[in-house]
C-alpha cells in the first residue's frame, strides 16, 4: 500500500512539473522580458531565466517565421524584411512595418503581435 501511495504522489508531482514547465512555452514573451527592441528582422530583449531572478540578453531572427502576404505581416510566411521597411515596435510586443503589396507599387502599414508565437524559454527567445 505504501508503494502505491508513493507511486501516486510521484505521478502527481511529475504531471504538475510538466504542466508548469510547459507554462513557459506559451508565447507571451513580453511578460518576462524587458529592454525589447528590433533592429531589422532581429528581436532583442533582456529576459528572465527560469529561476525568476537571473536575466539574459537574447535575440531571435524573425525572418524565418514572419512573411509579407500582400502588404500584411503574417505568421504563414518568411523573409518579411526583404519587402518591408520602417520596421520597429509598437509597444513591447507588436512588430510594425510598412510592407510592399503584391503589385510592388504600394505598401501598407501593418502590425503583428509577437506574443502569439515568441516565447521566453529559460532566458532565451524562441519561436513556437
Amino acid at each position: 500500500m505504501l508503494k502505491i501511495c508513493a507511486t501516486f504522489l510521484c505521478a502527481i508531482f511529475l504531471s504538475f512539473n510538466l504542466v508548469t514547465a510547459n507554462a513557459w512555452a506559451t508565447g507571451q514573451f513580453s511578460q518576462t522580458c524587458k529592454n525589447i527592441s528590433v533592429d531589422g528582422s532581429t528581436l532583442t530583449a533582456t529576459c528572465e531565466e527560469a529561476d525568476g531572478y537571473t536575466l539574459s540578453t537574447t535575440s531571435i531572427d524573425l525572418n524565418p517565421y514572419i512573411g509579407n502576404i500582400d502588404g500584411t505581416l503574417d505568421w504563414d510566411g518568411e523573409k518579411f524584411a526583404l519587402t518591408c521597411e520602417n520596421i520597429g515596435l509598437a509597444g513591447a510586443n507588436r512588430l510594425r512595418a510598412e510592407c510592399e503589396k503584391a503589385d510592388r507599387q504600394s505598401s501598407l502599414g501593418t502590425y503583428i503581435d509577437l506574443n502569439e508565437h515568441i516565447t521566453n524559454i529559460d532566458g532565451n527567445l524562441k519561436f513556437e
